[in-house]
This record gives structure tokens, C-alpha cells and sequence, in this order.
């Protein structure tokens, strides 16, 4: 770890990084809690964030509890937003639902937000990283059209202009950002900062300046530099290695020479699995890797996922740390231990073994034993984020049905890109439920006419769609109704509607804090939302009948 931080340090501060200072250790701002997404927003409106990026995200409609979003941004000093078009995060002081409702008024928010065009990927070279690991490069095949330009772009010439105003400043707090390594190349009638130069740099250099090509070659003595050293390798021989385009017709099945994957180029992580305690190949039609006792290393068609002569029979001396605490029989390198884990005996917030919790708001009690939340979620009792009364309690059959959000084909993530393109918003020309023909008849909803759903958070209005696909459930002993919603919409675009992420809460999972939006309680009434007052109004009413206040949807 010592030889990764350390060299990540030198690409950071290049000269300005020795062995006396710590490699500039002390230049890293210290963490002061949790900064997630949603703690963020709680902060702006709390007071405590004053200024915000957004670089292709979109909060206002995208995140859990939309409106818990864009209250924070309206608390703000100031928001920069970065993105192909004026997306809803870009827009909402002046045309959000709050302006609607009388919530919120544009001459008295404080935000002054800045829109920056975002250039598109076919205008700028780069990477793709795909979940497989694999480093695809793409060449910028025209330049960007107007005021628009690459995130590299805009924050390079950022951090240009912020270090010249700096220039010649004694104080100690400006060093960290005028001793950065801010030297890369320009290129073009825009001054493109060079993206090959950025991946240079994040692949890492030797004390002769030579190009690194692994990341077994990283030192914590200084002499070494790298801006992350999974991709260590990328940059080898001084070949940009993601730009490979060798036919699958001239290589094997693995396709080494296509792009580049990080660690190493391996394309199988744990591949030492494939090969049997003696090393041998338990399929030959499968193989990887395998021992190659003459030489006394691994060889095969992958790079091996470990040292690559470490032998099937080498056993950990006492004592042993790291690498060398891991047999030679066993292939899961990234476990302390080197083996396959069926539960985690370390690491979880909530404890090693699987189990089941119902969702933050759910109609049913957990049927396993008394919890029926895991006691270690995160939630937020805010004025417009409440919870809803849960299974037995009190109140839950204010709010009857199950929601479940999704993604359509036709649709990516919020939507900013594009319910902005005429194809598509003609596909998928309006935000939709899809309820069964059960839940129709019981709430006299009709296949194409609209209807509202309503939750503690806030009420949408939506097209209906009767379809089978949503069949209902039989869930301890009587009927549940399901909702299906899509989340790509919001007022912005060709193709509008309301947002799915109006209804949702915020609650996350205690380990990686991903928000709970797949699930959650609602009620569906036949017509169109109020418009207005009327709007938090019904929201309120329902508030009322199910008996919410701070505390509910608290317990466990």
C-alpha cells in the first residue's frame, strides 16, 4: 500500500513530494464525516454546504427524494452544472414543481447557477471502462460544436486559472494547488488538454522516466509515480495499450490484444481457479492458466492472477504477510486468506450472514423474526422526508400498494440525454405506470388515462398501462398490488412528465449507502395530480390519515 500511495503522491506533486515532507502526506484534505450524495444535500440545506458541482448527474430528478434535492440547491451559494442540455438540476429555480406549488419562488432563491455545454463523447478522446474491466479508448471525431467542451477541458483550464491567480502567494493553504503537476499538453484550435498524456500519467513513470508496465514495478521510496495503480501497465512501452484494435480473427478466445483490462491486462480475475491444486487445467476447453513445472512459472492464455512463480505447492512460512500469506492452491488473491468466502466474516456493517429485511416502507411485517428493518440502515428524519407506518403498524394501509422502479430500453438513468433525442421521446412518449388488471378494476383506473400516486414524500401523476406483466402477489395470506414505474422522466425535454424519484425516500443500506428506491409504499387514485397548493395539500391529507410524524418508520 506503502509503494501505491507513495507513488500516487509523486504524480500529484511530482517535485514538491520527498522523503522529508512525507511525500506531501499532509497536502490531503482529512475527512470530516460522510460526504455521500445524500448527506450532501441534507447539508445544503442545513447551511453547511455553500457550493456544488454537478458534472452528468441530475439530482432534481435522479436521486431519492427529488425534492429534497433541489431545496438543497436552492439553499446554495452557488452550483456549476455541466451537461449536454439545460437538465432539470440546471432549470429548477425558475420552472421546478416548488415554483408550481408556491413552495419556492425564483426571486427569492440565493443560488446563482452557472451552465456549462458538456461536449459528448464522439468530441473528445478518451476511455470507456466497461463492468468487465476492460479500457476501450475512442478518438474525438469532430470537435465540440459551440461553447461546449470535455470535462478535462473544463477542469484543466480550472485548475490553470485558479493556479495563475495564485501565482506568487505566500500562503501555506495555496501550496498544496500551486505545487500540483499541472503541465499537460494543449492540442487543437480549442487547447484540448492531451487525454493520452492524462492516461500517461495515470499509468506511471520509472526514475529513468520510462513508461511503467506493472504495477509490481511501484516503489515507496519516491523514485516511482503513478495517478492509480490498477491501471499501472496501461500506458507500457509508451503504447497507448486501450487503443488496441486486433482482429479476434488473429488472437485466441481471450482476446488479450483487444483494448486493455485492468490489473495487468488479465481478462479472469481469480483465474488460479481454472487450474486444479496441482496446477493443471480442470478443463482444457476452459483453461487459463496452468503450471508450467519446467520453467517453474505460470503460463496460459490469461495473465496470471497472482505471482506468476509462485508454485501449486508453496506453502506460507509462519509468520508470512500480504502476497505472501496466500498458498499456491489458493486463487482468491483479494481475501486475506486466499479463499472463496460464502458469507463475510469482516468488513459489513450489519454482521457476516445473509439474512432478510423488509424494505424501509413495506406492507408486511418480516416474517423471519421481530426486526423487520435492519437495524443499521441510514435514515433521515427531515419535514419532507418522512417514513411511512410499516406492516402491523398503524397507518400502513393508508399507503396499499408496492412501487417498484426500472429502466426502459428506449431511456437512460434520468433521462438528460434522452428524453432530449425526437427518436426516442417518440418511442417512449410519456411517463407511465403499469398496474394489473386487478389493481384497475379495484381503483377504477383506465388502460390510457391518467392516475396519481401518492407516498409521505409527495404525489406524481402518470399514464396508465394495464398489462399482465405486473401480476399481483399472494404475500402472507392475502393479495398485494404492485406499481411499476419508470424513472427516466422529469419536466425538461421533448418527451415530460414527473418524477418517479418524487415519491421515494431517503434510507440507505449501512455498507455502501445505495438509496432504497426498487421498493416502497404508495397509494394509486384514478385522474390527474392536483396543481398548485393542492399538491403538498393531498400529500399532507395523507400524512395525516396514516398518523406520520418524525418518529415513524424509525423503529426497527
Amino acid at each position: 500500500m506503502r509503494a501505491y500511495v507513495v507513488s500516487l503522491l509523486k504524480a500529484w506533486w511530482g517535485d514538491a513530494a520527498t522523503e522529508d515532507n512525507d511525500f506531501r502526506f499532509d497536502y490531503l484534505p482529512r475527512l470530516t464525516g460522510s460526504h455521500s450524495t445524500y448527506e450532501t444535500a441534507l447539508a445544503q440545506i442545513d447551511g453547511a454546504c455553500k457550493g456544488y458541482f454537478l458534472m452528468g448527474e441530475n439530482p432534481a430528478v435522479g436521486s431519492a427524494n427529488a425534492k429534497v434535492q433541489r431545496l438543497g440547491m436552492a439553499n446554495l451559494e452557488w452550483l456549476v452544472v455541466r451537461d449536454f442540455s439545460l437538465i432539470e438540476s440546471a432549470t429548477w429555480w425558475k420552472d421546478g414543481p416548488e415554483i408550481e406549488t408556491g413552495e419556492m419562488r425564483t426571486e427569492d432563491v440565493g443560488t446563482e447557477v452557472f451552465f456549462f455545454p458538456a461536449a459528448a463523447h464522439t468530441e473528445k478522446s478518451g476511455s470507456f471502462t466497461n463492468t468487465n474491466r476492460t479500457l476501450q479508448w475512442h478518438h474525438a471525431a469532430v470537435e465540440p460544436d459551440g461553447d461546449a467542451r470535455s470535462d478535462l477541458w473544463f477542469m484543466y483550464h480550472l485548475g490553470r486559472i485558479i493556479r495563475e491567480r495564485l501565482a506568487g502567494s505566500t500562503d501555506e493553504r495555496d501550496r498544496p494547488v500551486l505545487d500540483l503537476t499541472w503541465d499537460y499538453p494543449v492540442e487543437g484550435p480549442l487547447d484540448e488538454p492531451s487525454a493520452e498524456a492524462v492516461l500517461a500519467e495515470i499509468n506511471g513513470y520509472g526514475p529513468d522516466g520510462a513508461h511503467l508496465s506493472t504495477y509490481d514495478q511501484l516503489k515507496d521510496d519516491g523514485s516511482t509515480s503513478c495517478g492509480c495503480w490498477i491501471y499501472c501497465g496501461v500506458h507500457a512501452d509508451g503504447v497507448n495499450q486501450a487503443a488496441r484494435r486486433k482482429p479476434g480473427s488473429e488472437q485466441d478466445w481471450i482476446a488479450a490484444e483487444w483494448a486493455w483490462s485492468w490489473p495487468s491486462n488479465r481478462r479472469v480475475l481469480y483465474n488460479r481457479a481454472s487450474a486444479d491444486p496441482d496446477g493443471e487445467p480442470w478443463s482444457e476447453r476452459k483453461a487459463l492458466v496452468w503450471w508450467d513445472g519446467e520453467r517453474g512459472r505460470w503460463t496460459g492464455h490469461d495473465v496470471p492472477d497472482f505471482k506468476a512463480d509462485k508454485a501449486p505447492s508453496y506453502t506460507p512460512p509462519h509468520g508470512a504477510r500480504g502476497p505472501d500469506a496466500i498458498a499456491g492452491n489458493d486463487p482468491f488473491i483479494l481475501q486475506a486468506d486466499g479463499k472463496g468466502w460464502l458469507f463475510a466474516p469482516a468488513g459489513l456493517v450489519d454482521g457476516p450472514m445473509p439474512t432478510h429485511y423488509e424494505p424501509q416502507d413495506s406492507p408486511f411485517d418480516n416474517p423471519l423474526y421481530g426486526h423487520s428493518r435492519n437495524p443499521a440502515r441510514q435514515v433521515f428524519s427531515r419535514e419532507h422526508n418522512r417514513f411511512h407506518p410499516s406492516g402491523s403498524d398503524p397507518g400502513a394501509d393508508v399507503y396499499p400498494y408496492v412501487v417498484t422502479t426500472y429502466r426502459l430500453t428506449e431511456h437512460f438513468t434520468a433521462g438528460g440525454m434522452s428524453r432530449w433525442s425526437p427518436y426516442l421521446a417518440e418511442l417512449q412518449p410519456e411517463f407511465f405506470c403499469e398496474v394489473s388488471p386487478e389493481l384497475a378494476a379495484e381503483r377504477d383506473l383506465e388502460h390510457g388515462g391518467w392516475a396519481t400516486i401518492v407516498t409521505a414524500r409527495n404525489a406524481v401523476e402518470a399514464r396508465v398501462m394495464v398489462t399482465d406483466r405486473m401480476a399481483p402477489l399472494r404475500v402472507q395470506g392475502r393479495t398485494l398490488h404492485q406499481i411499476g414505474l419508470p424513472y427516466h422522466w422529469g419536466p425538461n425535454g421533448y418527451t415530460t412528465g414527473d418524477a418517479a424519484n418524487e415519491l421515494s425516500a431517503i434510507a440507505l443500506d449501512p455498507n455502501v449507502h445505495i438509496q432504497e428506491v426498487k421498493a416502497l409504499t404508495a397509494d394509486i387514485r384514478p385522474g390527474r395530480r392536483p396543481r398548485g397548493p393542492g399538491l403538498p395539500g393531498l400529500v399532507r391529507a395523507y400524512r395525516r390519515r396514516a398518523g406520520i410524524d418524525q418518529d415513524t418508520g424509525l423503529e426497527v
